[in-house]
């Protein structure tokens, strides 16, 4: 009898322990943001780790600001037209489940979505520039952007992306913060496909 008693709690124990390992718990991603988009105008100066690659078309850095459980953060930079623009960028979940994709997607699209930085006050909220748009099998890439209130100032040409893409047979979601001129800003022959939209353009 004594034998059971004791058997009882280690086995509610150890179901226990197995519900929270498989039960996916969603940490805001809010602190560490706001120190990559602080450090913006300073094209990511100061959260630059170590150089990891550089050539003519690419130059990468490890990045000192990471969210919590992402796979890879980076910082990378294209050289164009005597310039380097740069781009932070962190994958934040690589799953094999559009279920799984769908749920996290939202979660942190929540976390973003109209919050104010918190050094700056309410005159700095994050803004979608548009409906939200869900995951989903049909496609294989999305993205909701935002944009920060600050139509003249430091911030005014600043893109958060949140991308869903479908690569080699896992969902990702990566997280790239970058800067990009207004939809509406951009001359009628630019394309608005543009790459570097998602930092993929290496010429």
């Amino acid at each position: 009898m004594n034998k059971k008693l004791l058997l009882s709690p280690a086995i509610l124990f150890i179901a226990f322990l197995s519900s929270a390992q498989t039960r996916n718990v969603f940490t805001t991603i809010r602190p560490q943001l706001e120190k990559v988009i602080n450090d913006y105008p300073n094209q990511f100066a100061l959260i630059k780790g170590t150089k990891t690659q550089s050539d003519p078309s690419l130059i990468e850095y490890s990045s000192k600001v990471e969210m919590k459980n992402a796979v890879e953060t980076r910082i990378i930079g294209y050289p164009a037209n005597k310039k380097i623009s740069w781009l932070w960028e962190s994958k934040l979940l690589v799953t094999e489940s559009i279920d799984e994709l769908k749920k996290q997607y939202k979660a942190y699209y929540n976390d973003i979505l109209g919050k104010s930085l918190f050094s700056k006050g309410n005159n700095n909220s994050i803004n979608p520039t548009g409906p939200y748009s869900s995951p989903s099998e049909e496609l294989r890439l999305w993205s909701n952007q935002f944009r920060i209130n600050d139509a003249t100032g430091e911030f005014s040409q600043l893109v958060i992306d949140l991308v869903a893409e479908y690569q080699n047979f896992e969902w990702i979601i990566y997280l790239r913060v970058y800067d990009k001129e207004k939809d509406e800003e951009m001359r009628p022959t630019k394309d608005t496909n543009d790459p570097w939209r998602y930092g993929t353009n290496k010429n």
